[in-house]
């Protein structure tokens, strides 16, 4: 797992990593009619759904206003190639009304190589749409400088360039079940007529943040696998071959 360091150098100023999330209000009440409030037990604990009701109904703003939270939180211990752990990352209402973090499990291992103490964040929504800020709050221990950034190497060639949607597919035949995912994530992005079976999905940003719980959601629906969030590692969905190995082959049915 690579993280950046966010700690600054002994005798001088260093840097912080701030986080920041935008939530739709529309695209959760449409999770929300699809799937019923217990589909955001897989990304809330209990006492943070507890902390969205009102004594009449659950308050979606605040449902909202924590999903960004959650996510531009995850943003400020950048790491890379790592499932955003939601159930780590808790948002409580403290006694003034105000949002406190606390980073649990992974979330803490993650903040604790970065050199991050905890994590202070500020939510703000209106009718459309909740947005939050996050900043770490930094170790002072005595941190090591960070190291300089390395230069380009000239004869290493061009820079990567992302594959084209429309490449030519490796995969000849699709299950059932990977086309239905695939059918899903088309519905999603109707500015795509295919996806190439070896497109990076996560790069190409076919799944984000909130996409992926949902997409989580399908796969065990259509894959007949219980998946743990813990525990899923961020290949396993990088492409359709990789979820086509991963949950669709003979050997993992059988």
């Amino acid at each position: 797992m690579q993280t950046r360091p966010v700690a600054p150098p002994a005798g001088g100023l260093g840097w912080a990593n701030l986080g920041m999330d935008i939530v739709s209000v529309g695209r959760v009440r449409r999770l929300l009619a699809a799937y019923g409030e217990d589909f955001f037990q897989r990304m809330l604990t209990p006492g943070e759904l507890a902390d969205c009701h009102t004594s009449a109904r659950l308050d979606v703003l605040s449902l909202c206003g924590r999903i960004a939270a959650k996510e531009a939180a995850f943003k400020t211990l950048r790491v890379g190639a790592v499932v955003l752990p939601w159930r780590d990352i808790v948002v409580r209402r403290s006694e003034g009304g105000w949002p406190l973090v606390e980073l649990r499990g992974a979330a803490a291992g993650m903040a604790a190589d970065s050199g991050i103490a905890g994590v202070t964040v500020t939510i703000s929504h209106d009718v459309d749409y909740a947005v939050a800020v996050a900043a770490p709050l930094l170790d002072p221990g005595p941190p090591e400088p960070p190291a300089p950034p390395a230069l380009p190497d000239p004869a290493a060639g061009s820079a990567h360039t992302p594959q084209p949607v429309h490449s030519t597919s490796r995969r000849d035949t699709m299950s059932e079940g990977l086309q239905l995912v695939k059918n899903w994530l088309l519905a999603r992005h109707e500015e795509l007529d295919d996806i190439a079976s070896d497109l990076d999905l996560i790069e190409n940003r076919l799944i984000d943040s909130l996409s992926f719980v949902e997409f989580v959601f399908l796969l065990e629906q259509h894959s007949g696998r219980a998946i743990q969030m813990e525990t899923l590692e961020v290949d396993e969905i990088r492409t359709l071959d990789a979820i086509a190995t991963h949950f669709f082959s003979a050997e993992v049915k059988a």
